[in-house]
């Protein structure tokens, strides 16, 4: 028997359904409400199999009801019922199993219903041929998902699958948990918002935002990773400590640097073999460019420190190939060229030295300006 919970601001409208829904023989009315409000309050203690909301009530719409319930019970079954039909595409915008029009006919609802029954029987059934997943849940190493974000958009969980997205915006969402603030990962619910759907009015955001959750939510939950995306005080946050991501290896590399620790020659090579092309290149999200920025200086800094290192080590081959890389990289960056003259100059390879030179010259000059005085006195070493 199915769990039903009513929610409609007009009691006609109720008792229609209610009595409707007794009829199938399949339904029993775990409770109804006729505002928003007590529904969300009947959600602490009761968790149907399926509810039924009116579009339009005062106060708060369906809509944003079922974002609320979605918020809290991700996989909540919804079906919308109104007398209005433009509202189908905000329904199913949310995931509703379906939307009915009133005045609603017995027939359209049994056929709701069956759907329903056949649905639950396909997770039962689907549950029992797949107890891999939950030994896997169980065991002492849990599912972790590996993130690509330099160059290609890739997201593998252990088990070998590519996910999927269903919208850009899911896409989008994870994208901007992911890096929005790497060190915590947690983000308010209104900045999520204001970045990702600025120019949409609040409260429809806010329903687009919930519905982009549970997306989420779902589309991991399929893969095996449970409670990724956790919502506290208003606050988002995904399990970083269940994720591999490049951009992650990266930036803590950098931060190492930066403190001034002393960072194998191995890794730093290892970090820069990652990082083959920017942050997202084929993603345009404004909110990015910020951390973008961030990660192309923090690469840079990585290759002229290796160049550097090397050159210490008397291995002007590798010193130079980092400086040429870093010149690749920033074009208009004069210490780079800088490094390479010192590794050609190291090997005696004077004709390299005057190239980088000349190159370095050609490049300022696009700027209306000269090298500096300090590459000019280490040009000046090779000058006849």
């Amino acid at each position: 028997m199915l769990q039903a919970y009513l929610v409609d601001d007009e009691p006609h409208a109720l008792n229609m359904l209610e009595m409707f829904l007794t009829r199938t023989g399949e339904v029993h009315i775990a409770g109804r409400s006729v505002n928003g409000f007590e529904a969300l309050e009947a959600l602490q203690h009761t968790r149907p199999d399926i509810w039924f909301l009116d579009i339009e009530m005062p106060g708060m719409s369906g809509l944003e009801l079922a974002a609320n319930i979605h918020e809290i019970e991700p996989d909540a079954v919804i079906v919308f019922t109104t007398a209005y039909d433009h509202y189908a595409v905000s329904a199913f915008e949310h995931e509703a199993l379906d939307y009915l029009l009133k005045p609603i006919e017995m027939g359209r609802l049994s056929r709701t219903i069956d759907r329903l029954l056949k649905d639950k029987g396909n997770a039962v059934k689907s549950s029992a041929e797949q107890p891999d997943r939950q030994s896997l849940m169980n065991s002492d190493e849990p599912n972790q998902l590996f993130v690509q974000m330099l160059g290609k958009f890739r997201v593998t969980p252990t088990n070998g699958e590519i996910v999927m997205w269903r919208t850009a915006k899911e896409k989008e969402l994870f994208a901007y948990l992911l890096l929005h603030d790497p060190a915590t990962g947690v983000v308010h619910r209104d900045r999520i918002i204001d970045h990702l759907w600025p120019d949409e009015r609040y409260e429809k955001a806010k329903i687009y935002m919930h519905t982009c959750v549970s997306l989420l939510r779902k589309n991991l939950n399929k893969m095996g990773m449970e409670q990724m995306v956790s919502y506290k005080n208003e606050h988002y946050m995904l399990d970083k400590k269940r994720i591999r991501a490049d951009v992650y290896d990266v930036l803590e590399l950098v931060l190492r640097m930066q403190r001034g620790e002393d960072v194998p020659l191995a890794q730093m090579e290892r970090t820069l073999h990652m990082y083959q092309d920017e942050l997202l290149p084929q993603e345009d999200y404004f909110w990015m460019s910020e951390l973008s920025q961030k990660m192309e200086r923090g690469a840079l800094e990585l290759m002229l420190k290796l160049s550097e290192k090397y050159l210490e080590l008397h291995n002007g081959k590798k010193a130079a190939e980092a400086a040429e890389r870093a010149m690749w990289h920033s074009p208009y960056e004069e210490e780079a060229y800088r490094c390479a003259m010192q590794a050609y100059l190291s090997m005696g390879n004077h004709d390299h030295v005057l190239r980088i030179y000349r190159d370095l010259e050609a490049r300022l000059s696009e700027l209306h300006i000269r090298p500096s005085a300090v590459t000019t006195r280490l040009y000046e070493q090779i000058k006849v």
